[in-house]
């Protein structure tokens, strides 16, 4: 009986999750990169992210991360590479 219990459990958290981040380090700075999931029309779609600490933050209610959306960046050829060449969208 605890097993079928985890079973949803696992499914209720399956059917709630709307991205994923990885930890990121550059020379600079901690960051996260990842996705997450847009419906936008009806259609749903993977829409990668980067989040930053928010290094203006000066008041409590300022926000402690800000992220952004990455956007693909074009080649030479015209090829569209991913701008997080490193990273795979599940």
């Amino acid at each position: 009986m605890s097993n079928e219990s985890n079973e949803n459990k696992a499914s209720d958290w399956q059917k709630r999750e709307c991205g994923a981040l990885w930890k990121k380090e550059s020379p600079s700075q901690k960051y996260y990169s990842g996705h997450v999931k847009v419906t936008s029309g009806g259609e749903e779609k993977m829409v990668r992210v980067v989040v930053f600490s928010n290094r203006h933050k000066t008041k409590d209610n300022h926000p402690d991360m800000r992220i952004y959306t990455v956007e693909d960046r074009v080649e030479a050829n015209n090829e569209p590479e991913p701008a997080l060449a490193d990273e795979e969208i599940l």
